[in-house]
């Protein structure tokens, strides 16, 4: 599965990624990826094992989102099961360099296509920090509508935090 936008390549990662797919250990808010930094093969390794099933209501399925020209990592973008929710969840992490051009938008746009395209959903959410502007304009600008505050346990920290909720429904 490969998905190609105006300027993206949102593909699966494979093992030879490596090096880029380090980058993104360093994302600050993204906290479960920082602690992976010492086990980034065996982190990506396992990204690769959920491509077998491609099980985004169940699993979850993670995409690197690569530029059309350059081929560079910009970040990744994908679909899976929401920990405390237990619903299909898109999900999006930019490196802080590019960010502020679009690139998040336009990947979350496409997996949302390819997730409504290729799997039998009525809907998927998108949560955000309370105090994350940038992710809330994402969903957004791809057409999610808000729906409450819900307080969600960041399993990795063990910590309970604010998110926006959000939810797109499939029109059939």
């Amino acid at each position: 599965m490969i998905l190609e936008t105006s300027r993206l390549i949102i593909r699966p990662f494979v093992i030879n990624d490596l090096s880029e797919f380090e980058k993104l250990l360093d994302i600050p808010e993204v906290i479960g990826w920082q602690m992976q930094k010492s086990n980034s093969e065996g982190f990506l390794s396992w990204h690769i094992t959920n491509y077998i099933n491609m099980d985004i209501i169940n699993g979850i399925v993670c995409f690197g989102i690569f530029d059309k020209v350059n081929g560079n990592v910009l970040g990744s973008v994908g679909a899976g099961e929401h920990d405390d929710l237990h619903e299909t969840e898109i999900f999006y992490n930019l490196l802080p360099d590019t960010r502020g051009n679009g690139f998040a938008t336009e990947a979350t746009r496409a997996v949302t296509e390819w997730a409504y395209r290729d799997y039998n959903i009525p809907y998927i959410i998108g949560t955000a920090a309370v105090d994350n502007i940038r992710s809330q304009k994402v969903l957004e600008n791809c057409g999610y509508k808000f729906i409450d505050i819900k307080k969600l346990l960041v399993h990795i920290t063990n910590k309970e935090y604010e998110f926006k909720y959000y939810r797109l429904y499939h029109d059939k």
